[in-house]
């Protein structure tokens, strides 16, 4: 005879228990883009300090980027908790290892923290982090499904390095060249991650900017925004002092990227290419970003 608890233990067994749990529940805070930006962080400030930074200013600095980047991962979490029941159901809230309550709590303490350890490091370096947060919280919750959706990616991208340099305190001004730079790397990265997904977000009512210019035309402008990304940076060369032994490769190295990006989608135009196009690309931008602030260190 069929027991009427039957149902109940099924669900239970499906349930994620212990250590599968909490794992689960983890990638809420999006743990590898959150730690990658975390170790491109101290790369960052090895670079600006041109040796080892003192361990309790990189300290705070990593604080500071590891609790940033967790809340941006669970804000985006909680906005995108509808689209993602239809899309990604195996996502912490949707499948129910995180409630909605403890979602808003951890977003809430964690920005309070970065906020609060961002201010340890002086008012102007302060003042980058809380604009690199902003950037990243504003995109979740409403520039993602705007026009404007690049806008976080083009001012939150060189941000960073500009917050390395102040917080590591060798502000130079030719340092001010990272804004027009980030922001065309950070237009290629945008566009080339949104693409993967373009269709189906476009189903279900995003409309970012990838999605109002097209699949093909979000491409274009992505790959020529890398290519005027590498083509600035060797024009300011003339007007800054530069390394050529250490840009040289890494510059090489974006050319690179940008190329085996193209070739990939040439030989198989789909959601594949389109996912590895876009981990070249962000490769490519992590090396050509450090070797140009290496070269006129």
């Amino acid at each position: 005879m069929r027991s009427a608890h039957m149902p109940l233990q099924l669900e239970a067994m499906r349930r994620p228990r212990g250590s599968s749990r909490m794992f689960r529940a983890a990638r809420i805070i999006h743990p590898f883009p959150t730690l990658l930006t975390v170790v491109a962080t101290a790369a960052l400030a090895f670079i600006a300090a041109r040796g080892v930074p003192g361990w309790r200013q990189l300290t705070t600095m990593l604080l500071v980027m590891l609790c940033a980047q967790s809340a941006i991962g669970v804000t985006n979490d909680l906005f995108d908790r509808e689209l993602d029941a239809r899309t990604k159901p195996w996502k912490p809230l949707v499948a129910g290892v995180v409630s909605i309550r403890a979602a808003v709590m951890l977003a809430i303490g964690l920005t309070i923290t970065s906020v609060t350890v961002a201010a340890m490091l002086g008012l102007a370096a302060g003042g980058l982090a809380v604009l690199g947060l902003a950037c990243g919280i504003a995109y979740d919750v409403r520039l993602k499904r705007t026009m404007f959706s690049a806008l976080p990616y083009m001012v939150g991208i060189p941000v960073l390095p500009l917050w390395v340099w102040t917080a590591i305190g060798d502000w130079r001004p030719v340092i001010w060249w990272l804004a027009p730079l980030g922001g065309l790397i950070g237009l290629a990265l945008h566009l080339a991650n949104t693409l993967p997904d373009i269709d189906d977000d476009a189903a279900h009512g995003v409309r970012g900017l990838a999605h109002r210019l097209g699949a093909r035309d979000s491409m274009l402008v992505a790959w020529a925004s890398f290519g005027g990304a590498l083509a600035l940076s060797a024009a300011i060369g003339p007007f800054a002092t530069y390394d050529w032994r250490v840009y040289t490769p890494t510059a090489a190295f974006g050319a690179a990227c940008l190329a085996a990006t193209v070739a990939l989608y040439a030989m198989r135009r789909d959601r594949f290419a389109l996912q590895c196009g876009f981990a070249i690309l962000g490769a490519g931008s992590a090396v050509l970003a450090a070797g140009w602030l290496a070269a006129v260190s």
